[in-house]
């Protein structure tokens, strides 16, 4: 008994460490929402210096600082960067809440239709040869002009829906998931379009 016991006790006291090791994690918070989780950093007058874990001693990596939100240490203390530059800009709060629909739109954002349709337009403008390759890019263009008309997000997070600096930061990474997809796809349907029109006509 004793020894279950102290077994026990030996995983538990594991699982602290390792949740309190995984809290305290070193972060560098970026404005587009993604996050750096650096073994070292070290904030200059221009740029956040750092280092990946694997990576060479000798090799140093640079982030703007106009491009980082916050830095968190160690001890989970966050040093904010981010500091509005006039009225038009976010306030700290509002900027946390549009990094916030940013990773929300890369979470959840899916739009099936776009790929579809990308793809087809690229395989009817094969037929213009040379003249198509522009086609794809403009479309994609076209169809990030709108934002989505509905924001896919969990029943726990639709409190966040109407909040403006939220949706700014959905819809602004919604549309360029949407380019992104449609040029992909886009161009790979055009260059089957092409190759097979170019086999029928060799």
């Amino acid at each position: 008994m004793k020894k279950v016991l102290s077994t026990l006790s030996a995983a538990c006291l594991m699982v602290l460490v390792f949740a309190n090791t995984a809290n305290c994690q070193q972060k560098i918070k970026l404005l587009n929402g993604k996050t750096i989780y650096p073994t070292s950093y070290s904030i200059g007058e221009m740029f956040v210096n750092y280092k990946l874990e694997g990576d060479n001693p000798k090799k140093l990596r640079l982030v703007d600082k106009y491009d980082v939100f916050s830095v968190t240490d160690a001890e989970n203390k966050e040093d904010v960067l981010y500091k509005p530059v006039d009225s038009l800009d976010f306030s700290v709060e509002d900027a946390r809440l549009y990094m916030d629909g940013e990773n929300a739109a890369r979470t959840y954002f899916n739009k099936p239709g776009v790929k579809i349709s990308a793809a087809g337009v690229g395989l009817a403008s094969g037929v213009l040869s040379f003249y198509s390759l522009p086609i794809p890019f403009f479309y994609g263009i076209a169809i990030t002009q709108r934002n989505p008309k509905k924001i896919q997000i969990p029943e726990e997070f639709k409190n966040m829906e109407n909040n403006e600096a939220f949706r700014f930061g959905y819809n602004r990474e919604a549309r360029n998931i949407k380019m992104k997809q449609s040029l992909k796809y886009g161009y790979i349907s055009l260059g089957v379009s092409l190759a097979t029109l170019f086999l029928i006509v060799k």
